[in-house]
């Protein structure tokens, strides 16, 4: 599932840091190449793209482009996916560096980054949602209206990437008493509008999951939720090894 975040459309000096949409990716993208550069697919959703797709996204900062699949169209679209699983193609078997870092094509399977999460989320406000489908096209979604890692925390790392989520809407999902062992797994977040203060809320510690797929994306001014990798098209809370 997927989410986006709105900005105005402010130009700028294109300077050396300056990177447009990659061809490849969006070839739409490329025309605005000098452009505030997007937080958020919430952002990239304001500036006219509006299709699913894969677009680059810059959580770090103008210099640090990371790509990011954005899903315009589940529930109002605007989300960010920060986790995706759906063939094994990719290993979601891994050590603490690449769930911190994250892994995998956005094109495909691949986990975010506790890293770009947790500054996702300092600057911007979200909701969390994961999808669960399985083989037989049945599926089920977890929402929750507050989500952030680490908000508080002078090292996120040292933190342990903890999980903030609040405001649970089951879609399903809570009806399981295990996620499908095959099948399609998404988590994604959306901003909260039209705040963007840090979020807060009551914490929850979790850590990077091995399957699904994770998008974030603005919400509204209402508190957001945060969580780990999840499967295919929303998230929820997981846990993986560090």
């Amino acid at each position: 599932m997927k989410a986006l975040l709105a900005l105005p459309l402010l130009l700028l000096l294109c300077t050396g840091p300056c990177v447009p949409q990659l061809l490849g990716i969006r070839g739409d993208a490329l025309e605005r190449s000098c452009l505030q550069q997007p937080l958020d697919c919430d952002d990239i959703y304001a500036q006219g793209y509006q299709a699913d797709g894969v677009y680059l996204i810059y959580p770090s900062g103008p210099s640090v482009p990371v790509p990011v699949f954005c899903d315009m169209t589940t529930e109002g679209g605007k989300w960010t996916v920060f986790q995706k699983r759906f063939n094994g193609s990719v290993s979601f078997f891994r050590g603490w560096n690449d769930y911190k870092l994250g892994f995998g094509r956005a094109d495909g399977e691949y986990w975010l980054g506790l890293q770009n999460l947790h500054l996702l989320t300092l600057k911007q406000k979200y909701e969390l949602r994961v999808d669960l489908e399985d083989f037989e096209n049945n599926t089920a979604f977890a929402k929750y209206g507050e989500f952030s890692i680490s908000p508080n925390a002078v090292s996120a790392e040292e933190d342990g990437y903890s999980l903030h989520v609040a405001g649970f809407e089951d879609g399903g999902a809570a009806a399981r008493s295990s996620p499908p062992s095959t099948g399609t797994r998404t988590s994604s977040c959306r901003t909260a509008r039209p705040s963007r203060r840090a979020p807060s809320g009551s914490a929850a510690a979790t850590s990077p999951t091995s399957t699904g797929s994770t998008s974030a994306a603005p919400t509204s001014p209402t508190p957001t939720a945060s969580t780990g990798p999840s499967g295919r098209a929303s998230t929820t809370p997981s846990s993986a090894p560090r």
